[in-house]
């Protein structure tokens, strides 16, 4: 067992994240990194997005992420239920939570990045929030396209993605950042476990690195009290790997979400009901 830190709690609580030091030993990264770095290249065994395409000019459509692994393959649903992940995320939350989630990013030299978004719009976890346990399975920092996160965003609701360069990211929207918030990024050596609440805003740069990659697995949970979660996130798990049983489906279509508007001189969120109305109103 993890003995989590009163502290860490306390400032998990605060801020939206903890990053948590060597949390995974090197050899057992390096045996996750090779599996799913194998998988990939050997076409996926079916949870690549879109397929694997070897040959494209694309190094996203050659590194694909895998999506949703651990419903077919043990190595993916061990990391999911993790003991020690259970225990920070339990600690957190005061109860246990439920897991609903797992993908594996390669994001080879040259690759894009991901804009500035918060999860829980996807997810839709009903009532509390969605978290997340994103595992350096090699040394990461800007150069190679690291995290960065929104430090007490996990306060804001959920805001309307505006466009984002595609360019520079594989998806196409991007949450803004308030004035009185700072995008930070999240330099983390192999091991280093980043768990962050499912409204903290975060993205990540383009892999600017000629020879390295910027391998990472990530489990994705909703709190223990859900009721409802989008549909794409079914089934969802117990940390003892049963399934749950009796949620509900939260129908996609993000719900209200909050624009950022000058009142006075001062900047405010103000809520719409949709991130389509949002973009036809402004």
């Amino acid at each position: 067992m993890v003995a989590v830190d009163p502290n860490d709690i306390a400032f998990y609580r605060d801020n939206g994240y903890l990053l948590v030091r060597g949390l995974f030993a090197a050899d057992e990264c390096v045996a996750l990194r090779d599996y799913f770095t194998q998988m990939v290249e050997r076409g996926g065994d079916g949870w690549a997005e879109g397929g694997v395409h070897p040959d494209s000019d694309d190094p996203l459509k050659r590194y694909p992420r895998l999506l949703q692994p651990h419903r077919g393959d043990d190595v993916a649903m061990r990391f999911m239920v993790d003991e020690r992940i259970r225990e920070y995320l339990t600690s957190f939350y005061g109860r246990e939570p439920y897991a609903v989630q797992t993908m594996i990013y390669f994001k080879p030299p040259g690759a894009r990045g991901q804009a500035l978004h918060q999860d829980q719009r996807y997810l839709r976890a009903e009532p509390g929030t969605c978290m997340a346990a994103w595992l350096a399975l090699e040394d990461i920092d800007e150069e190679n396209g690291c995290m960065s996160i929104v430090p007490g965003s996990h306060g804001l609701p959920m805001l309307c993605p505006g466009t984002a360069s595609t360019e520079m990211s594989f998806t196409g929207e991007q949450v803004p950042v308030p004035q009185e918030l700072e995008t930070t990024p999240m330099v983390m050596k192999m091991g280093d476990l980043l768990f962050f609440n499912g409204s903290l805003i975060h993205g990540s740069g383009p892999n600017l690195s000629e020879t390295r990659f910027r391998r990472i697995i990530v489990g994705h949970y909703i709190e223990g009290e859900a009721e409802k979660v989008a549909h794409y996130y079914f089934p969802v798990y117990r940390f003892d790997g049963s399934t749950v049983d009796g949620l509900e489906e939260n129908p996609w279509g993000g719900g209200p979400c909050g624009v950022l508007v000058d009142k006075d001189g001062r900047e405010v969120i103000e809520m719409v009901g949709t991130a389509e109305e949002a973009k036809s109103a402004h």
